[in-house]
């Protein structure tokens, strides 16, 4: 991995990423930064962002929005089917959208949905799930199990096929997917069976190599952000070393298999990579696709940035491929 206190930006980040934040920045669309703004400002100026990633273009696939049992009241599912498989009965990956919690849903997901959808062949719910403040930990997990039960209870009646089930997410949402595959363990009905973890937000920790190399700035994420996200999700009195909140430091034995998607450039790089070490030692099978040359939120750019689009198209087929008994060569610790 490339030191990046010595070469500059522009010689480490993936060239298209380069031009697609300048593109971001003169279009007046850049990607929104709670510190410097009202969260109700923020909130809004990551939906802008994203729906300028997304397009006008959208993959094409079948949409239904359905509801939950949640714990606060109605939890809304987005159900995503690939184009000319809307009455098949499909595996199903439970996807938790990243944002630290507290920004983002499943509209600015739209594209990346619709292409795990498409190149999976998988039907996507995508859960949107409380924000924070207004809700904090635990209650997110708890929404999350919700979205798992009624798979597991309401799933076959909408063409979603139980027996085969992932869980996914990006940086927040990949904790809650960490999450939920652990919680899982206990739960009666057919076990999660695969789990996809796109540049997760596993502990809260800022003693990292990562951190210390990437935090500063010059690569979207920040350290000071990454405080201020956890801030909102626990709140100043909720141990940080809960292992529900941060499930790096759960026990990871009887995992199902679980596919990483790291950033290089990330300041959370570190918390996938000591994920992969915790995973080996316990024996859970996994794999670790390391993108040296992208930063954190890569699975968003995939309308601009070439080598984003494949690492999205990579993770759908080891979802979709697993889901139907072609599973890729794991690591087994």
């Amino acid at each position: 991995m490339p030191d990046a206190f010595a070469v500059p930006v522009r010689e480490l980040l993936d060239p298209q990423v380069l031009a697609l934040n300048a593109l971001a920045a003169s279009a007046g669309w850049p990607p929104a930064d709670p510190l410097a703004l009202p969260l109700a400002e923020a909130r809004a100026a990551a939906e802008r962002h994203h729906a300028f990633l997304n397009g006008r273009a959208p993959v094409p696939v079948v949409v239904q929005d359905v509801e939950a049992a949640g714990p606060g009241g109605p939890l809304r599912l987005r159900l995503i089917r690939p184009p000319g498989e809307a009455s098949a009965h499909l595996p199903v990956l439970i996807y938790f959208h990243g944002g630290g919690f507290a920004l983002n849903s499943i509209y600015t997901h739209d594209r990346l949905l619709r292409l795990l959808a498409r190149h999976g062949r998988v039907a996507v719910c995508a859960v949107a799930y409380s924000l924070a403040p207004e809700r904090r930990f635990p209650f997110q997990h708890e929404e999350a199990l919700s979205a798992l039960r009624w798979v597991v209870r309401h799933g076959p009646s909408h063409g979603l096929d139980r027996e085969r089930l992932a869980v996914g997410g990006d940086s927040a949402g990949a904790n809650l997917a960490l999450g939920l595959a652990l919680a899982s363990r206990g739960e009666p009905g057919p076990p999660v069976s695969f789990g996809l973890l796109f540049y997760g937000m596993f502990a809260h920790d800022f003693d990292t190599a990562s951190h210390r190399l990437y935090g500063a700035g010059g690569f979207g994420l920040t350290t000071e952000r990454m405080r201020w996200y956890w801030r909102q999700y626990l709140g100043e009195h909720t141990p940080a070393a809960d292992a529900w909140a941060a499930p790096l430091l759960a026990d990871l034995r009887g995992l199902p298999p679980l596919y990483l998607a790291v950033a290089g450039l990330d300041c959370l790089r570190d918390d996938s990579l000591r994920l992969a070490r915790r995973l080996e030692e316990a024996k859970v099978p996994h794999r670790v696709a390391l993108y040296e040359d992208l930063p954190h939120a890569f699975a968003g750019m995939t309308r601009f940035v070439r080598r984003a689009e494949v690492a999205v198209i990579q993770a759908a087929s080891a979802v979709g491929g697993h889901l139907r008994g072609q599973p890729l060569a794991l690591a087994n610790g």
